[in-house]
C-alpha cells in the first residue's frame, strides 16, 4: 500500500521537473501503438485480478507496466526513450525489494545498524543495547522495548530507489563531468544520511512516545523523507549544474 502512494508521487516530482522538455516531445504514437498499449495495460489488469495467490494486487512489477504501456500509447515505442530515467528508477526499486529477501548478509547491515543506533542513543544519555538485530530501548514510561531491524528496515529499497533517481536526475544534464561527481557523491553520501535519520528517528519516537508511536513513524516517516531530500537535492544541484563556468 505504501508503494502505491510514494511511486506516483515520486513520478510526479519528475514530471514536473521535467514537464518543459515533455511537453517538446515530437513523438506520437500510431494507431497499432496505442492498441499494443491499451492491449498491456489490459492483460496485465487481467493477469491481476485472477491472481493465483487468490486475491488481486498490483504491485513494483505492475506499476512498471502501467507506466510503460501509457507511455507507448501516447509516445509510440520510439518515445520510450525520453522515459528510460522513470523507468530505470522502477527497475532499480524492484531490484532492491527483491535483494532485501535474497541477500543473506543482509543480517551484517543489520546488526551494523543495531549497533550504530545503540551507541547514538546511549550518546545521548538514553539507555539502550543490542542483541543481534534486536535494540532495546529504555523508555521514558520505563517501560523496555525491543526493536528488530530485520530486512525492510534497513533501507534497502529507500537508498537504492531514491539514491539512483537522484543520481539518474544529475546525469540526465547536460554539466561538466566535475559537476557531476561532486553531486553524485553528495547525493549519494546524503541519501545514506537521510536513512540513518529515519532509524534515528524512529527510536526517538519509542523513547519519548511509545511503541505505538514508533511504529506509525516506521511506517510513514521513511518513504517521505526520501522524497523530501529527493526535493530539495534536485533544487540545489541544479542550480549549481547549470550555473554558468565563469560563476561556479
Amino acid at each position: 500500500m505504501t508503494f502505491i502512494v510514494v511511486v506516483p508521487f515520486t513520478l510526479m516530482i519528475w514530471f514536473i521537473a521535467r514537464w518543459q522538455e515533455i511537453a517538446e516531445i515530437e513523438e506520437k504514437s500510431n494507431y497499432l501503438e496505442v492498441l499494443v498499449g491499451i492491449g498491456i495495460y489490459a492483460a496485465n489488469i487481467v493477469r491481476n485480478a485472477f491472481n493465483l495467490n487468490g486475491r488481486p494486487m498490483f504491485g513494483l512489477f505492475d506499476m512498471l507496466v502501467a507506466f510503460i504501456s501509457v507511455c507507448i500509447a501516447f509516445y509510440g515505442l520510439r518515445g520510450l526513450k525520453h522515459f528510460i530515467l522513470p523507468t530505470a528508477y522502477l527497475s532499480i526499486l524492484i531490484v532492491g525489494y527483491q535483494l532485501e529477501f535474497a541477500l543473506t548478509e543482509v543480517a551484517l547491515l543489520e546488526n551494523f545498524l543495531a549497533n550504530l543506533m545503540v551507541s547514538i542513543l546511549n550518546f545521548f544519555t538514553i539507555g539502550a543495547s543490542a542483541k543481534g538485530n534486536v535494540v532495546t530501548v529504555q523508555a521514558r514510561d520505563r517501560n523496555s522495548y525491543g526493536l528488530r531491524i530485520d530486512a525492510d528496515c534497513t533501507g534497502i529499497k529507500g537508498m537504492l530507489a531514491y539514491g539512483s533517481l537522484a543520481i539518474l536526475m544529475i546525469l540526465d544534464v547536460k554539466a561538466p563531468l566535475k559537476r557531476k561527481a561532486l553531486c553524485t557523491v553528495i547525493g549519494l553520501a546524503g541519501t545514506l544520511l537521510v536513512n540513518l535519520l529515519r532509524l534515528l528517528t524512529i527510536f526517538l519516537t519509542c523513547y519519548f512516545l511509545g511503541i505505538d508511536a514508533a511504529l506509525a513513524v516506521h511506517t510513514y516517516l521513511g518513504y517521505g523523507l526520501f522524497i523530501i531530500w529527493v526535493f530539495l537535492f534536485w533544487i540545489i544541484a541544479f542550480k549549481y549544474l547549470l550555473k554558468p563556468i565563469e560563476e561556479a
